[in-house]
């Protein structure tokens, strides 16, 4: 895991020069909001993949321990063509998911963004991780062993990160091969011209083979077709499956139905965005007033935010030392705090209802972590008090935080 904990580490080094360069050079400042929203999504998935990435490794070897059709051993023609059924799988998995609507709904929160930089590229859920997982195990069915996989997934995600900028330009011949900036600028927009286009993470020619190519010409607009009108964690992770279930709801007919689940996401055309939003969205609380008023809150946000990565890292590198109800605090803690930011960025009031479920959590595993009823009756005495008190600290908070 040393080694997923130094990847962390590196993206957000590539992120900071990349904001500063952005800023100094090119005179772009990207939206604070949508940079918390992006890192948010991509440290979820940095928290469940410290899971994933032990179960899938036992995956891979058991499919090649018991399935593999051939057996393959490491030389330089091996992983020549390891890295180039990688990246021929990487294309139907990514293509397939933005023509089955299932599989879009897992997708979706990738292209969500209206900015395009480094911390898109973090905008993976763990859906999107586990399917695209179940695509890399034909990879050891042929016969590749896990460890070669293992480092090629690791080379071929890394290779990706880098395409998402608008700092670099064009390329020239090196565009003819490979997959670059310019060319993933074009399958993030949304411009009627380049919806559906350029699925290849490492190598260009997939595209141009099946006819899915398009090179840069008029300036991208970033985002899906439908923004998203809010920063929500939850929101931006459940919404479209949300819209489906509707859509599905009230569609009649078993065939109609289906092609709801595994039809193109053109069948959810109608006004399912519009519906379920009225439906489940709370209107926030004007933010462009309070920004003005105070950027407390920002700074509240950072804080967390810091923390926040900070313990990701600190788990990642000691996860299998955690006892199994560690494992699950910290992660909940995290999870909570992810959602805490992204409410907070939107101004919500609920979220001391957060601070109050986080320190619920914090209170009673400091409790069982030691031995004693009186540790356990003071803990809860705590918390009783807390509970008594509960809207005059809400209102204390609010006003600390927002200034309101």
């Amino acid at each position: 895991m040393t080694i997923y904990a130094w990847g962390i580490l590196a993206v957000l080094a590539f992120i900071g020069v990349e904001m500063l360069l952005a800023k100094k050079i090119f005179g772009i400042v990207f939206s604070y909001k949508k940079i918390i929203s992006n890192l948010s999504i991509g440290a979820a998935e940095r928290l469940c993949n410290i899971w994933l990435a032990g179960v899938f490794y036992f995956v891979f070897r058991y499919i090649h321990n018991h399935f593999a059709l051939i057996d393959i051993v490491s030389s330089w023609y091996s992983w020549v063509a390891l890295i180039l059924l990688t990246d021929f799988v990487w294309y139907w998995y990514h293509r397939l998911g933005h023509e089955i609507n299932i599989l879009w709904a897992f997708h979706i929160v990738h292209h969500q963004s209206e900015d395009f930089n480094y911390t898109t590229s973090t905008r993976i859920t763990v859906f999107q991780a586990l399917v695209r997982n179940v695509f890399w195990c034909v990879l050891p069915l042929i016969g590749f062993p896990p460890e070669m996989v293992i480092l090629t997934l690791v080379i071929h995600g890394s290779y990706s990160f880098f395409t998402h900028t608008e700092l670099v330009g064009k390329l020239g011949w090196i565009e003819k091969v490979f997959i670059t900036p310019s060319h993933h600028r074009v399958h993030h927009a949304s411009n009627t011209e380049y919806l559906d286009k350029n699925y290849g993470d490492m190598f260009v020619f997939w595209d141009k083979l099946f006819g899915t190519f398009k090179e840069e010409q008029t300036k991208p607009v970033y985002g899906i077709t439908k923004p998203l009108k809010t920063h929500s964690f939850l929101w931006q992770h459940f919404h479209y499956l949300i819209e489906m279930s509707y859509r599905f709801n009230r569609t009649r007919g078993l065939k109609n139905k289906f092609r709801i689940i595994f039809g193109k996401p053109d069948v959810m055309d109608g006004d399912e965005r519009e519906i379920v939003e009225a439906n489940w969205l709370v209107e926030g609380q004007p933010i462009p007033v309070f920004e003005r008023r105070s950027g407390r809150y920002k700074r509240y946000i950072n804080v967390q935010f810091a923390a926040m990565l900070a313990s990701l890292i600190l788990i990642t590198l000691y996860h299998e030392r955690l006892s199994v109800s560690s494992n699950f605090f910290f992660s909940s803690i995290l999870i909570l705090t992810l959602v805490n930011c992204c409410a907070l960025l939107e101004q919500k009031k609920w979220i001391f209802f957060v601070e109050y479920v986080r320190l619920i959590l914090f209170v009673e595993y400091v409790a069982f972590q030691f031995n004693g009823w009186y540790y356990f009756v003071l803990c809860n005495l705590i918390l009783l008090l807390f509970t008594l008190t509960y809207n005059t600290l809400r209102k204390k908070y609010i006003q600390l935080v927002y200034q309101y």
